[in-house]
């Protein structure tokens, strides 16, 4: 099962093992390099852990710890987990800051303990067998270890097709569950107890936002300017992955404060991107800030077997391309450093993307346009015989349904094209499916009443930045043996953000306002003040382009898929002909059923992916 995940910790492995528990782990070296092997134990061996992360409070946990009397034999930050534990039980979660998965066994009490981060920076999957509870970092570890034999759950399909990831608890790989963000789950006496949240971004806790924008502005940057020098601590070479955008050219900014020499920094550029991508800036940012500068400009054509290897690692298809460049920026950044800041998370926290105009102007029609003229127009955009991106805008503009107005925003499929795309005997029944595809989102709704815009960005900051973005974040990242750090995602910043008023995240439809006000003088003007342009941005159509004739043929109109029964013949050969470059939403629902039978052929038919070697799973008795 380590084996499966050594790219995740290729310094040293290390196992606990007794009577009812295993537990392993991979360590990636970067805090108490030459100490702190894994799993760490209690002074008196009654307590075991084992953790993929960091803990940035560490130097204050210890200090405390040690002034109760605990005794550290380490110099690092997982030690602390074990001595917390002790102290508070499973609270003891509330009190660490970072990123973490964790697992700690409680020999005592035969009490096993998973949690997982606040944000879902680090992934923790789980399933539950007759033998007992198994986890791991990976589904690989569960397939390894004859645990999980892979089969297609078809409702988390219908949720990929839907969404374009797939959301929580559920994975594509049927009876695997990931762990929620700020969830914990307790397996005691032979049954589980949760996962239970922990922690929500409106815990009561008085952040100072809303109090004028200069003291929004002074606050942000103070807690954005602790969260990045918070993890610049290592023990080994670290750097910042900038794309030459406002978030990681802040980052990279407030690095430069407190590194005593030149920043790392790394960009990457697609030739398919010539017309929005943004390595010139990137360039610009780093000879401003004087930074140590590494670029790569490439073609995603030009390595045939990326998608396989991004799926692969990925292990839950998300219909984006960003995760090709990805891979390829990790691989960069990993010849020169072992942890990389990133940027990520500003959009989904502060109102970047064009949907939060939207909810935006949604906000303004529930307080200027009578209710009665707002439901009539919701009804005649979701009985447009089109339903296309007009009547889908009207719709999220009009409706009060926070969960309407984000699938009219986001989603891939339609309702109308899923019935064209799926065979009958493979897709669930309408009513199944589409309650399972709202439910997810419904799950997450805000626990106090807000405006459409708030609801908006807190679903983004629950379902596509956890289970989309910063799980390709996270795997690719690993699966190059990189530890990426992602400033935006310190708890203390979500919660400030998740209070701002509406207007200091979008502001007369400028997006992002505050942080763009507490930018300038640390970030060149004209960076901040460019329009936005997504990482790959208009790559997705140019790459199914020059593979249509190939990759994507090959991949839904063979015999193959025809014998899966899964998809219809005649409307998948209709849309591999016709999806056009500029037609966005067709070009991805393109792409996510070539992700959808490429994902199954890997996992479901065991497929070779070039350049991975794969541990031959245990066989285990029926």
């Amino acid at each position: 099962m380590t084996d499966a995940i050594a790219h995740r910790g290729p310094d040293e492995d290390g196992f606990h093992r007794e009577p009812g528990v295993a537990l392993g782990m991979r360590r990636l070296s970067v805090i108490d390099v030459a100490g702190s092997h894994q799993p760490i134990r209690s002074e008196d061996g009654t307590v075991h852990a084992v953790f993929n992360g960091e803990i940035y409070n560490f130097a204050a946990l210890r200090a405390g710890l040690r002034a109760r009397g605990h005794r550290l034999a380490t110099d690092g930050d997982g030690e602390t987990i074990v001595h917390l534990y002790e102290e508070y039980g499973p609270g003891f979660v509330h009190r660490l800051r970072g990123m973490f998965a964790i697992a700690l066994w409680d020999r005592a009490r035969r009490r096993l303990v998973l949690v997982r981060d606040r944000m879902g920076v680090k992934p923790l999957y789980y399933t539950i067998t007759p033998d007992g509870l198994a986890f791991g970092s990976e589904v690989k570890s569960l397939i390894a270890g004859g645990l999980v034999h892979p089969e297609l759950d078809p409702i988390a399909a219908e949720l990929f097709l839907a969404h374009g990831f797939v959301p929580g608890p559920r994975t594509l790989f049927a009876g695997v569950h990931k762990l929620p963000a700020a969830s914990l789950l307790v397996w005691e006496d032979g049954r589980a107890s949760g996962p239970r949240s922990y922690w929500t971004a409106w815990d009561g806790t008085d952040t100072g936002a809303g109090s004028g924008w200069e003291a929004d502005q002074e606050r942000l940057l103070e807690l954005l300017r602790t969260a990045v020098h918070d993890r610049m601590v290592s023990d080994v070479p670290l750097g910042v992955m900038l794309s030459g955008g406002l978030d990681s050219s802040l980052i990279t900014a407030l690095m430069t404060e407190r590194s005593s020499g030149p920043v790392k920094t790394f960009s990457i550029a697609f030739a398919e991107d010539a017309g929005s991508n943004e390595l010139a800036d990137a360039r610009a940012v780093a000879r401003r800030l004087g930074t140590d500068h590494h670029e790569l400009m490439t073609s995603a054509v030009d390595h045939p077997a990326l998608l396989d290897r991004v799926l692969w690692h990925q292990e839950e298809p998300v219909a984006d391309v960003s995760g090709l460049g990805f891979l390829l920026l990790s691989e960069l950044a990993r010849e020169s450093v072992t942890v990389a800041l990133s940027g990520q998370g500003a959009d989904e926290l502060l109102g970047g993307y064009r949907k939060h105009e939207i909810a935006a102007l949604a906000t303004a029609a529930r307080r200027g346009v009578p209710r009665t003229v707002r439901r009539a127009c919701a009804a005649a955009a979701r009985s447009s015989p089109s339903h296309g991106p007009f009547a889908r805008g009207v719709l999220a503009v009009t409706t009060d349904d926070p969960v309407e107005r984000l699938l009219a925003m986001s989603r891939v499929v339609q309702p109308r094209e899923r019935l064209q795309l799926l065979h009958p005997a493979f897709r669930r029944p309408q009513d199944e499916a589409e309650a399972a595809i709202a439910g997810v989102v419904a799950a997450q709704l805000p626990i106090t009443p807000c405006s459409p815009l708030a609801e908006t960005l807190h679903l983004d900051s629950r379902l596509a930045l956890v289970d989309n973005m910063l799980l390709y974040f996270d795997k690719l990242s690993m699966a190059t043996s990189l530890e990426v750090r992602v400033p935006f995602m310190d708890h203390d910043v979500v919660a400030f953000c998740t209070a701002l008023p509406d207007s200091h995240r979008v502001w007369r439809l400028r997006r992002k306002e505050l942080l763009k006000r507490a930018s300038r003088g640390l970030v060149a003007d004209a960076i901040i003040d460019k329009p936005k342009r997504g990482f790959f941005h208009s790559a997705l159509g140019a790459w199914l382009e020059a593979n249509r004739a190939t990759f994507v043929t090959e991949t839904l109109l063979d015999g193959r898929v025809q014998a899966r029964g899964q998809y219809q013949a005649d409307a998948v050969a209709q849309l591999v002909q016709h999806a056009a470059l500029d037609d966005k939403k067709a070009a991805q629902r393109l792409f996510s059923l070539v992700l959808l039978e490429r994902w199954q052929r890997l996992f479901v038919d065991g497929e070779t992916v070039a350049g991975v070697t794969r541990p031959a799973p245990i066989a285990r008795a029926a």
